[in-house]
């Protein structure tokens, strides 16, 4: 048997992680990693161009204050949705982009949006 097959029971867990872990249903896990409008947005973003900064987030994010894309961009972080890397300049300059995990969400991304342009598809505003 191998020594390093790593199991849910044999990992120290953060209390966030273990808090989610104790929600029975996966969509409703789910929904609490990346539930709300801003960190969807946040991913699919990431998913389309790659590195970004912060400006460059709140930018291409219609509505959000900088203040909720600062904190669902730590929430993101939390869960390994996303990196953060702090570079040592002057002024200092800080790139997000996605983790194995958020990578592997894309295909949920798109899944998505084939089903909403299906059933509920976009009408311009005449």
């Amino acid at each position: 048997m191998n020594n390093s097959t790593t199991t849910l029971e044999n990992v120290k867990l953060s209390p966030d992680i273990e808090k989610l872990s104790l929600i029975e249903c996966p969509i409703e896990r789910a929904m609490e990693l990346i539930g709300d409008k801003y960190s969807v947005l946040i991913v699919l973003n990431l998913a389309q161009y790659g590195k970004q900064r912060f400006i460059e987030l709140e930018q291409s994010i219609k509505g959000i204050s900088p203040r909720t894309l600062s904190a669902r961009l730590k929430h993101l972080e939390k869960y390994d949705i996303i990196t953060r890397k702090q570079f040592s300049t002057i002024p200092p300059k800080v790139e997000y982009s996605l983790t194995e995990k958020g990578e592997r969400f894309k295909v949920v991304i798109e899944h998505m949006s084939d089903w909403v342009n299906q059933w509920y598809p976009y009408t311009a505003q005449k």
